[in-house]
């Protein structure tokens, strides 16, 4: 079709990719956000895999489980709470290092035992109303969530999984005496579950760390995205490019339009204006999916006047080549205002597609 790539996504507008599914609106990477999500018009679900115990993924942001949990709780489990180092691959440089984090792990839990805990919302300046209702969701039942929700609404919906702390993963891992990586423990369950493939499938793979998508390019061929809030060498395009990275996820305000702190260190205003971050990715050929795009008055600038639309505007005018938003339906609106949402080829999608989705959106608006 005219307008999506083979892997069934729109390509002539920015990607709409729910992070940890309708996060803003519903307790993150629950059924109940994949759903909506999905039924807001998300193109990708963004999810974190989070090793089980015994062998499962669970989908969670981070791996300890007390922001989002109630397993601070569960008496059951007091004895379970203890420290592990959760530092990147790069002794020299901090991609993304986490330090010492003393919590609940999933990897100290079986999936029934975790099945047991009841999620929240993640920041206490967005919706209580659905805190405790929802249970940890497993990669299987995000896969089936995507496909039940691409057959209803007659398009495709794919996943963007992360590859979470893979360097901290493999050293605990050791420590147990478990020869295999946590990267094949995720690629095995992928294609268990016939996601990524090939570049075909409908499924991105992120990961912070370079020397982890090292090591999955050299056992699958597809797309894969490279995580960063810091500027990068010379030499890192290189061996991004040698990789042949898909694209970069951006931290939009530290590499697109970073800000300063106002007088009263209660919100930031942009400075300096755009950086050419976007044009250089795309000189290297990747696409530039920028997180994470919300819509409260502390996730934007002044400058924007707390109006969301505006710095969507911002970054379509950029040549932003995905949205990773915990606001998936705020995206797909403004898109549709743009009148971009839709490619304008009547042959690449069906008015009954067009009309599953949009009656999907009104639904999940009055619901």
């Amino acid at each position: 079709m005219h307008g999506y790539g083979p892997d069934g996504l729109p390509t002539f507008r920015p990607l709409i990719i729910a992070h940890r599914g309708a996060s803003g609106m519903y307790p993150e990477h629950t059924a109940l956000a994949y759903r909506k999500a999905a039924e807001q018009g998300a193109d990708l679900i963004e999810c974190d895999l989070a090793l089980t115990r015994d062998g499962h993924f669970i989908l969670a942001h981070d791996p300890w489980l007390s922001l989002t949990t109630d397993v601070a709780q569960k008496s059951e489990f007091a004895d379970r709470k203890t420290t592990y180092t959760i530092d990147d691959d790069d002794e020299n440089f901090n991609w993304n290092d986490k330090g010492n984090i003393t919590d609940w792990f999933s990897f100290d839990f079986d999936l029934a035992e975790l099945r047991t805990l009841k999620k929240r919302q993640a920041s206490d300046f967005r919706d209580p109303r659905y805190d405790w209702q929802e249970t940890v969701v497993t990669l299987e039942e995000l896969v089936e969530i995507t496909k039940e929700m691409s057959e209803k609404q007659g398009r495709t919906i794919g996943i963007y999984p992360e590859l979470k702390y893979p360097h901290a993963m493999n050293k605990i891992l050791t420590a147990r005496n478990i020869s295999k990586k946590y990267e094949d423990f995720a690629l095995d369950e992928l294609i268990r579950l016939g996601c990524c493939l090939s570049k075909d499938s409908p499924c991105y793979i992120q990961s912070f760390e370079i020397s982890s998508l090292e090591y999955v390019r050299q056992k699958v061929d597809t797309k894969f995205v490279f995580l960063t809030y810091n500027n990068l060498t010379d030499t890192v395009w290189e061996k991004l490019v040698n990789l042949n990275i898909s694209g970069i996820g951006a931290g939009v305000q530290n590499l697109v339009t970073p800000g300063v702190k106002d007088d009263e260190g209660r919100g930031s205003y942009e400075v300096g204006g755009p950086t050419e971050f976007i044009d250089i990715a795309h000189r290297y050929g990747m696409k530039v999916h920028g997180w994470t795009f919300g819509n409260e008055w502390m996730k934007l600038y002044w400058d924007h006047g707390q109006d969301p639309y505006s710095q969507l505007e911002e970054f379509l005018a950029l040549g932003i080549d995905g949205y990773i938003s915990d606001f998936p339906l705020t995206a797909r609106r403004f898109l549709h205002y743009k009148g971009k949402l839709c490619s304008t080829d009547s042959s690449s999608v069906s008015l009954s597609s067009i009309a599953l989705l949009n009656l999907s959106v009104l639904l999940s608006i009055f619901s």
